[in-house]
């Protein structure tokens, strides 16, 4: 996938890749104007985000509701000396009508998800002048 950046006025940033846009700002601390999130934090919520895909296409097949179904993430640093080590625990509450017999499926299922995924594997990273 190609993306696009442009400078917007303030910290304000747009991605554009493919029909899509996504404006990031900073902090009002940082110079910004808060009017949008950081880009750290889109990273941080597309884990749950992609997990919940996952969910709800492992719903889906299997013509489960999803209503009532929570997904939330925490984050916390685990190491004062390396502020980018951190740990990000995905949160799913089933409501009690959820078939217990798929409780374990359902977290394999959300354990695909891509962003786990690529984050898990390191990726490699460049930055250049073209």
């Amino acid at each position: 996938m190609h993306i696009e950046i442009s400078m917007l006025d303030g910290q304000q940033l747009k991605a554009s890749f493919g029909d899509h846009e996504i404006i990031s700002d900073q902090s009002v601390t940082a110079g910004g104007k808060a009017e949008y999130p950081e880009p750290f934090d889109y990273f941080l919520a597309s884990m749950p985000l992609c997990a919940a895909f996952y969910i709800r296409k492992f719903c889906d097949a299997r013509d489960i509701s999803t209503d009532g179904i929570k997904i939330s993430q925490d984050n916390e640093n685990i190491d004062p000396e390396n502020k980018y080590k951190k740990k990000l625990t995905v949160s799913v509450e089933l409501p009690e009508s959820f078939p217990k017999k798929y409780h374990k499926a359902l977290l394999a299922a959300a354990n695909t998800c891509t962003v786990k995924r690529v984050v898990q594997a390191s990726p490699e990273f460049e930055v250049k002048i073209v």
